[in-house]
């Protein structure tokens, strides 16, 4: 049997760009379980043994997705967690499903035909260019509260700025890169599904910018996320993916 041409939505991967994946997961997953030692010894033991699911369901609803506890603390403030949440999360699934589409799934299969020659990839267009601005629009507030209003009760320290600043390099990046995608005229009778990268893309040729390497930029945005990633569990981004966990089991616990 004769090897499988492989088929990649965007940008097709390499040996190097493999590498580099997997050096930043290690170092994650790596931090991650420091973390979670240091967590575990400072938590207290559970008073049940089985966890209260009706109570998880409703906290991981309520408290994880829309955030109703913030938002009873204060609207700006909710609805700034509540963008760079949403829109980080919703990101990260989309690459998730693009990574699965082109390396797990066969090329023959159902998803992968609708992706590749039917409309799915149109909606990865429109899904990435909302997560997109949602997530901006969340770090616009976090940077004008912190930087800018400097409100009080705020402590900003070397980790906040660095997730900041990482976090909306991604953003830009990829919208940046979508924008230099977009320039291709073999994209232009479907450049409308990216709105907010064809407006970019339109912005910059107004401008005088013309096409540059879409090669370069992705592995610019590649490098920034990948950077992020290794950094997650030593920054306050974490609590991205530690507090979803803590706030269930203690709705259980007091269930």
């Amino acid at each position: 049997m004769g090897e499988t041409t492989r088929m990649y939505l965007y940008f097709e991967a390499t040996a190097a760009l493999y590498t580099v994946t997997v050096i930043a997961v290690l170092l994650c997953i790596a931090g991650i379980l420091t973390t979670l030692a240091l967590w575990r010894q400072g938590k207290a033991r559970s008073l049940h043994r089985t966890l209260n699911s009706a109570a998880v369901a409703r906290s991981f609803i309520t408290d994880v997705v829309f955030q109703a506890q913030i938002l009873k603390i204060s609207f700006v403030r909710w609805l700034m967690h509540f963008c760079i949440f949403i829109g980080f999360m919703g990101l990260l699934a989309q690459t998730s499903l693009m990574a699965f589409i082109s390396h797990f799934s066969a090329p023959e299969s159902f998803l992968a035909q609708s992706f590749f020659h039917g409309g799915g990839s149109r909606v990865l267009d429109v899904w990435g260019d909302v997560f997109g601005l949602t997530m901006l629009f969340g770090l616009a507030i976090a940077i004008i509260r912190r930087y800018v209003v400097r409100t009080r009760q705020l402590e900003t320290i070397a980790k906040d700025t660095t997730s900041l600043v990482l976090l909306t390099a991604i953003g830009l990046s990829g919208f940046i890169c979508e924008a230099f995608r977009l320039m291709d005229p073999q994209y232009a009778d479907v450049a409308w599904y990216s709105f907010a990268g064809m407006t970019l893309s339109q912005l910059l040729q107004a401008a005088g910018i013309g096409a540059a390497s879409y090669t370069a930029w992705v592995w610019s945005h590649a490098v920034i996320s990948f950077i992020f990633i290794a950094f997650i569990p030593f920054s306050k981004a974490w609590h991205i993916f530690v507090s979803p966990i803590e706030i269930v089991l203690d709705a259980s616990e007091r269930a």
